[in-house]
């Protein structure tokens, strides 16, 4: 490494520890800087076609997400991974080979997808995906997404790639789903080694372009079988959240360009910002609360123009206590998601201190839930069913992120989960549980995956044959029963309790509601045929959909009520 970039970080480093002293004592000098702004407008009529605007409601409670009644609205959906720039194995001579799918929307039309192959990791995200996850009765869907592929060339955006967005963002409003626009990244990049080592060991790697990963010679190479454990890793990471040579100026840049071309898209929900943040050669809580919530806020500043934090400049490292110009997008309808830094997963508690982030209304916290799988437990090798550690159990997790949420002024919510499928019966059916208890809802890691990989929801191609394959297999059986539930999509109570028993199919829910308000809405899958019931001060309603599926509406009439389904099962759907 050479002597001037030794010094520029130490000096940095310095700068950075300068202000914990102004940033660390509490919330004082951050609120006088966070201007306390009145709510942005977030409800109104949806464009013509759109589904409603979503905007964050703030009771004395955790604030929580909801529709243009007011109502709460619980988020169910997964992650495909047909739009992220993973890398392939290739000719090794073409070091940055173009994206194996088509990104160009003309190659997916209604009755064609490209096929899907043993080289990459996903399939091809195709109209048939998003029709299939409203069958299972999810209501969003977020939508990963690669920084290279958005921005190629540095300050050269693809309007291809955001044409192929916009077409997944169309088939999902036909399905009435909910879009979350994230901006995806695992390792930080594919390009953190030179290129025989992309080539043989970077399959999962995905998310800055090659301009914007400066490794500083280090060597990628993975430790403990964890691709973040990697120096090139840490030093991208460390790259970015310093600024170096104004990468992060390009990324708030890039994340303009996306909310500018969806500004008045109602099917978007909203911009997840960051996708497990690694806190490179930092350490927390000065990771979190002196670089990754500024950069936040930064962000928001430039797509909102709330303008909080005090004007600095830009190009170089921006302290904490910098806010970011206006970009003139003006977007104050969509909420915007803020991942937790990625060590929250290891430990489920809080390595932040809660600190305001932005004057902003419309935030939503998302946290990650790998309880037994990347907590300490998991990485030490014990069975999730006998571990030792998380030593609140599954709630440790939830609770804490309630507290931070509400510290935060955001909403909750699971922005990814999953598990190997032989836990199902533990760790999915128990993360369920935690969210049902406090009213949160989803994103499903993943949608299908491929090559033995087993996080998906579908078994995955054989990856012995590598001539093109039109299937990831069929829905695993335990996770289609498990995850395509009986679920409030929304009420206007934000304490109802509910309980869906995926064994049986059996579901009930307790509320209450004052006359005049609107009714909450509950989803039945087409598998669960109990009788469904209400009681108390309500009339119901079902809609029988012609798959199977019913919705039911319940109009409360002042007071308590339930709505109860019996136990009932018809076969599950398997196979598509």
């Amino acid at each position: 490494m050479k002597r001037g970039r030794i010094a520029w970080r130490a000096a940095a480093v310095v700068l950075a520890l300068l202000l914990t002293a102004c940033t660390y004592p509490g919330a004082v000098l951050v609120s006088m800087i966070v201007r306390l702004t009145p709510p942005p407008t977030a409800s109104g009529p949806a464009p013509q076609g759109g589904l409603p605007w979503l905007h964050v409601e703030h009771p004395s409670g955790v604030p929580f997400i909801a529709d243009d009644r007011g109502r709460m609205v619980l988020l169910h959906g997964a992650i495909p991974g047909g739009l992220i720039d993973f890398w392939y194995a290739g000719n090794p001579s073409r070091p940055d080979p173009p994206p194996y799918y088509s990104i160009d929307p003309r190659d997916y039309s209604d009755n064609f997808c490209p096929a899907n192959t043993a080289y990459m990791p996903v399939p091809p995200l195709c109209k048939n995906d998003i029709a299939m996850m409203a069958q299972l009765g999810f209501n969003s869907v977020r939508l990963a997404l690669s920084w290279s592929l958005l921005e190629p060339q540095r300050g050269q955006f693809s309007e291809l790639y955001l044409e192929r967005i916009n077409q997944v963002v169309g088939w999902a409003q036909a399905n009435g789903m909910y879009v979350i626009l994230d901006m995806h990244q695992n390792a930080y990049s594919r390009y953190v080694g030179p290129p025989a080592e992309r080539f043989a060991n970077l399959r999962f790697y995905s998310g800055a372009p090659a301009w914007a990963t400066i490794t500083d010679g280090f060597h990628s190479r993975a430790y403990l079988g964890q691709r973040e454990v990697n120096a090139a890793v840490f030093e991208a990471n460390t790259n970015f959240w310093y600024n170096r040579n104004g990468i992060q100026d390009e990324y708030i840049a890039a994340v303009a360009v996306l909310a500018k071309r969806f500004k008045n898209v109602s099917t978007v929900a909203g911009y997840s910002i960051f996708n497990e943040p690694l806190p490179g050669w930092n350490l927390p809580p000065g990771f979190e609360d002196l670089l990754l919530f500024p950069f936040y806020r930064r962000v928001i500043d430039a797509i909102t123009g709330v303008g909080d934090g005090l004007p600095c400049w830009t190009g170089a490292f921006m302290p904490a206590v910098c806010g970011y110009r206006d970009l003139g997008v003006h977007d104050q309808r969509h909420l915007v998601f803020l991942d937790t830094g990625l060590l929250r997963e290891v430990t489920d508690f809080p390595t932040h201190l809660g600190l305001p982030v932005s004057s902003y209304q419309n935030l939503v916290l998302s946290m990650h839930a790998y309880t037994h799988i990347y907590t300490f437990d998991g990485l030490a090798g014990e069975r999730p069913d006998a571990a030792n550690y998380p030593w609140g159990g599954y709630d440790q997790s939830y609770s804490l992120a309630e507290r931070e949420a509400k510290a935060l002024g955001a909403a909750l919510f699971v922005a990814e989960f999953g598990n190997s499928p032989q836990w199902d019966p533990v760790i999915l059916a128990n993360q369920l549980l935690e969210q049902e208890r406090h009213l949160v809802g989803f994103a499903f890691w993943t949608w299908m995956e491929n090559c033995g990989a087993t996080y998906g929801m579908f078994n995955g191609i054989d990856c012995g044959n590598y001539s093109p394959q039109i299937s990831s297999g069929c829905l695993r059986s335990t996770r289609e029963q498990l995850l395509s539930r009986v679920y409030p999509t929304a009420s206007a109570d934000p304490k109802l309790i509910y309980h869906y028993d995926a064994r049986t199919g059996a579901f009930s829910l307790q509320a209450h509601g004052r006359s005049g308000d609107p009714p909450t809405v509950v989803y039945i899958p087409r598998a669960v045929q109990g009788r469904v019931s209400t009681s108390g001060a309500a009339s119901q309603s079902v809609r029988n959909e012609f798959d199977g599926r019913r919705i039911v509406t319940v109009t409360p009439g002042g007071g308590a009520f339930s709505i109860e389904v019996s136990p009932g099962y018809l076969a599950l759907i398997g196979c598509f």
